[in-house]
């Protein structure tokens, strides 16, 4: 009878200890369930996240996919000592708006057709030469499709090397004693081995620049080395063959030169404002009138006198034309301060702020 009772208890605490390890299983699988649920919904959620995230981004760069800057050594930053105004520019953009792109186009020591050339609205042509089957440097020469003398390479190739020359693609290099030389020759290298080619007298030289940067905010700033007789209306009519190209974004600015004083730059400057209105930056006045106080910095009596004139003040300058990295920061934040004005980022902006509340 003991042993019955024992059996019916052992029985009965097997079955109570089945019980519970089922019910901790299931529970356990309930549980397990919960964490693959939240684990599904988690990466629904990020996924369509993560969509709304690049569908933003791709709208912000078809809005916006970067501004170029086209131009001579005053664009390159020459004395700016590491400084200059096209890098001042995108860091203001990162800081306050998004992360914009901004190419520097600038070629030391470029006239205005050189410029045009690079750009391709007034493109390069050579005359006639024969490109070699083989990768062999071979002379050319080179002019613009106008007829005036050009002077590419000098100082740099931004926006044009690679070429291409009647369907073939290369390079093109300069020999000279120094980069102020007016004695120049110029090399065309095919990067790949082919047929040998004729190449008719004034066959166009297609530069990449013309490819790429579609729909960039372009930015001018030329003259300064001359290719416009000193004429306000050539000037003008060069800087509008480079914002009239397709591939550009309908906004642009042109920024006007900043030697010489209020007397001396009178009737330039009223042209280009006739012509260009609130997309024209006169850069000297600004200047003249903000620049120390943007960079906080105390006039001198050189300062003074120049100001004055209304000439450029000379804590700003690194020699009689080219700016110091003050200098650069001034012409980063005029730039900045007017694409703002004229609405250039808004449609960045408001999706940016789509990006921030996701």
């Amino acid at each position: 009878m003991e042993k019955k009772v024992q059996f019916t208890i052992l029985i009965f605490l097997t079955g109570i200890a089945l019980i519970l390890l089922l019910g901790g299983l299931h529970k356990e699988k309930i549980e397990k369930n919960k964490i693959a649920e939240r684990a599904t919904a988690y990466n629904i959620k990020h996924k369509e996240r993560e969509e709304k995230v690049n569908s933003i981004e791709q709208a912000i760069y078809k809005d916006t996919p970067g501004i170029i800057v086209w131009g001579d050594s005053l664009t390159a930053g020459a004395g700016g000592e590491g400084t200059n105004y096209p890098d001042v520019l995108q860091r203001l953009i990162k800081t306050n708006i998004y992360t914009i792109p901004v190419i520097n186009m600038g070629v030391g020591g470029e006239d205005t057709p050189t410029i045009m050339g690079r750009a391709g609205s007034v493109p390069f042509v050579v005359s006639s030469f024969t490109i070699p089957k083989d990768t062999s440097k071979v002379e050319i020469t080179i002019k613009s499709s106008n007829g005036n003398n050009v002077f590419p390479l000098r100082q740099g190739d931004n926006g044009l090397n690679t070429v291409t020359i009647n369907g073939i693609t290369g390079i093109i290099t300069i020999e000279q004693a120094s980069y102020t030389s007016q004695e120049s020759t110029y090399y065309f290298n095919r990067t790949e081995p082919g047929n040998s080619v004729n190449i008719a007298d004034s066959t166009i030289i297609t530069s990449n620049s013309w490819a790429d940067y579609q729909n960039y905010i372009p930015i001018v700033f030329m003259g300064q080395n001359g290719g416009w007789n000193e004429n306000p209306e050539e000037l003008i009519a060069q800087i509008k063959s480079i914002l009239s190209m397709d591939k550009w974004n309908d906004k642009y600015l042109v920024l006007g030169l900043t030697s010489g004083t209020t007397e001396s730059r009178a009737v330039l400057e009223s042209a280009m404002e006739s012509e260009f209105g609130n997309q024209y930056i006169n850069l000297r006045k600004y200047i003249v009138q903000n620049g120390l106080e943007i960079v906080n910095f105390e006039a001198t009596v050189a300062d003074i006198n120049a100001i004055n004139e209304g000439a450029i003040p000379l804590s700003l300058l690194s020699d009689p034309i080219h700016f110091n990295s003050l200098g650069y920061k001034v012409i980063g934040q005029a730039i900045y301060d007017r694409m703002m004005k004229l609405g250039y980022f808004n449609n960045v902006i408001e999706l940016v702020k789509e990006l921030g509340a996701l």
